[in-house]
């Protein structure tokens, strides 16, 4: 389990799939998320889980403070040589996980985790131009830069949308402010 202030992270099981998949198929996440989202079976998610254990990606659910699965996250392509990784995150499937911090404080704790637990020095993520909340949870709250803008990079309801490449390093994360206690929680509760 890895912990934030609002948040936990904790290893997918097959028996979260029905709220992975209520999350997919919420509109809100749908309209805002960079990978094509095509609406899935719980046949197909389980094939899905099956196929994504091991390797270079790690996925986990996001649970909030009621134990409630309300999102996804992880790191993908883990580049230990030159300690860099993708990482996503999408929140849905529930209308109170939207506004509340929730979406800050998982970023922040995976920042954390992925730096001070996995030994990450880089951390690098895709977001649509006009998906604003994300924007301002990666960019204004969590201090990630706008490294390029891949121009009408994908197609969503009916056009093209530009595409935003951002990114942080480690010592940027050790800036924020109260960075050191999102290490403290992470180093706290990881392996447990």
């Amino acid at each position: 389990m890895i912990q934030g202030k609002l948040v936990r992270f904790r290893t997918m099981e097959r028996n979260d799939l029905p709220y992975v998949k209520a999350i997919n198929e919420d509109p809100q996440v749908r309209r805002n998320v960079v990978g094509w989202g095509w609406p899935n079976s719980l046949a197909e998610l389980e094939r899905w889980h099956e196929r994504s254990q091991g390797g270079s990606t790690h996925r986990w659910v996001v649970v909030d403070t009621a134990d409630r699965v309300i999102g996804v996250t992880g790191l993908w392509d883990v580049d230990m040589q030159s300690r860099h990784a993708l990482t996503a995150l999408k929140l849905g499937g529930l209308e109170e996980v939207r506004g509340r911090g929730l979406g800050t404080d998982a970023i922040k704790t995976l920042m954390a985790f992925a730096f001070y637990d996995v030994g990450l020095n880089r951390l690098y993520s895709s977001i649509l131009v006009d998906n604003a909340a994300s924007t301002r949870a990666y960019v204004d709250k969590c201090g990630w830069s706008v490294e390029g803008i891949s121009r009408q990079h994908v197609w969503r309801r009916g056009g093209y949308v530009d595409l935003q490449q951002v990114g942080i390093l480690r010592s940027e994360f050790d800036a924020l402010p109260g960075a050191e206690e999102y290490v403290q929680l992470v180093l706290g509760s990881s392996g447990t």
